[in-house]
């Protein structure tokens, strides 16, 4: 979904096609099509896969020649030595070729770093033609527009293939200042976020998977004893939309000396600016950006007023490569024309479904920051917030054997992805942490979970959905 030979998001409408999918059911998985880039590879991708490196071979290709060279330093730190690189002709391409029994190791890289080459990249070398990363007037006007949104320069910002990209980047540039001290995960972050720190080298982090104040005090008390290099954090958080006190938090990294990474894709463009306590913010702009669920990319903004600024700026820019491609950044350009529309719509409609849902007598719980009234959109009066975002999670009563039913029943897009014109909606935590749901239950995360992106349907029509759903309960 949507419609598109370049959707970025499978549909798996009912909950038994989500279980079957993750326990890898050939079934299932034999009909999809394609699903989110990162996690699973797409028929042009696919199929650039094998005409590279052969129907019996195993590898996969990546945007640049630097980044599969990454992935091949991955694959070593992680005890793998067959893997080699392939240069790709014509294309500014790189494969990495590696034993088939070894494969989910460099797939790790792929899905983790998000340095993953696009379906329109793949399908033009198909077709024979050159793929190219130039100045193109699109380009330049997705920067200025992001500058626009965002309140800072267009030399802070940097685009990048999706928003893992993105977030790899800022790790790189932090590791080449700090090379070994641990990093920090503040709060239930989105999964890939995580694994990055926990398998990336050095491989050595904390997490603090709660993220509120006794988390604080917890972190408070780790740095009097040891340094960390970075904290990161959401805000808002996914899946339970929770702000952290990102006052404390930027009080601490003053104070300690780390640098702080908030990755505000939840806040959808225009409705928190988070810049003025992050050294960097990181944003997947393939979610409300775009908005229509057909291109990846991501950005790294730069806090010009950071003390890390200097060294963090030379860093990324003697780091960075153009990777995401001219023909994607015409669809990024495009789809991003009407955000703040769009954004308007889907904040006012997720408010009120919000508070319906709340009071619904069959839901347990909804998460939306609307409905947290400790909790504000902004931890600083003096910023002012334009929305409580379109994404909402709701837990309901009697889980095991109501959550199924209405999922099922739900008259909407099922599938990964947020931050769509149209509302989708995932078993969440079944997706992102099949093999863990009894630890992620202990953060708060109910295996229960349905997260729901809200769209710009009218308002009523999607009420009536919902409500149509819960009477099948």
């Amino acid at each position: 979904m949507p419609d598109s030979v370049h959707a970025v998001s499978a549909c798996l409408p009912l909950w038994e096609h989500n279980i079957r999918y993750e326990e890898g059911d050939a079934e299932v998985v034999s009909k999809l099509k394609a699903a989110y880039p990162r996690f699973c590879l797409h028929p042009f991708v696919r199929q650039l896969c094998r005409q590279v490196f052969g129907s019996d071979s195993a590898g996969l290709i990546f945007p640049t020649r630097n980044s599969a060279e990454r992935a091949l330093r991955y694959v070593k730190w992680r005890g793998v030595t067959t893997a080699s690189l392939v240069p790709v002709a014509g294309q500014p391409f790189c494969g990495v070729a590696i034993d088939p029994k070894e494969f989910s190791t460099l797939k790790e890289y792929w899905q983790h770093a998000g340095e993953v080459i696009s379906s329109r990249g793949a399908e033009m070398a198909l077709r024979g033609e050159r793929v190219t990363c130039t100045a193109t007037p699109a380009r330049n006007q997705i920067l200025n527009r992001l500058a626009e949104l965002r309140g800072c320069r267009k030399d802070d910002l940097w685009i990048f293939p999706c928003g893992m990209a993105a977030i790899a980047a800022v790790w790189r540039a932090i590791r080449q200042h700090d090379a070994t001290n641990p990093s920090v995960q503040f709060g239930f972050p989105y999964v890939d976020t995580l694994k990055i720190q926990q398998r990336f080298e050095p491989a050595a982090y904390h997490f603090y998977p709660i993220g509120n104040s006794s988390d604080i005090e917890a972190l408070r008390t780790l740095l009097k004893t040891e340094k960390v290099s970075a904290v990161f954090c959401e805000s808002p958080t996914n899946p339970l939309l929770t702000t952290p006190d990102l006052v404390t938090l930027r009080s601490l990294a003053d104070e300690y000396g780390f640098v702080l990474v908030i990755d505000d894709t939840l806040a959808a463009c225009i409705n928190q600016n988070v810049l003025p306590y992050a050294d960097v913010v990181v944003t997947s702009l393939t979610k409300y950006f775009s908005g229509y669920g057909d291109v990846l990319a991501g950005s790294v903004m730069l806090n010009s007023a950071s003390k890390h600024a200097v060294k963090l700026r030379d860093t990324l820019r003697d780091d960075f490569e153009e990777m995401l491609i001219d023909a994607d950044a015409e669809i990024l350009e495009k789809n991003s024309r009407d955000v703040r529309e769009r954004v308007s719509v889907i904040n006012r409609n997720a408010e009120i479904l919000a508070k319906r849902l709340s009071q619904h007598p069959l839901v347990d719980r909804v998460y939306h920051p609307s409905l947290n009234a400790s909790v504000a959109a902004f931890p600083d009066e003096s910023t002012p917030s334009v929305g409580f975002g379109g994404l909402l999670s709701v837990v309901l009563k009697n889980p095991a054997t109501t959550t199924p039913v209405v999922f099922d029943r739900l008259e909407v897009c099922k599938g990964p992805n947020l931050g769509t014109n149209f509302t989708l909606c995932c078993p969440y935590t079944i997706l992102a942490h099949y093999t863990e749901l009894d630890f992620v239950e202990e953060c708060g995360v109910s295996r229960w979970l349905l997260r729901i992106s809200i769209g710009i349907e009218p308002v009523e029509e999607l009420w009536q959905r919902f409500e149509r759903a819960f009477t099948a309960v």
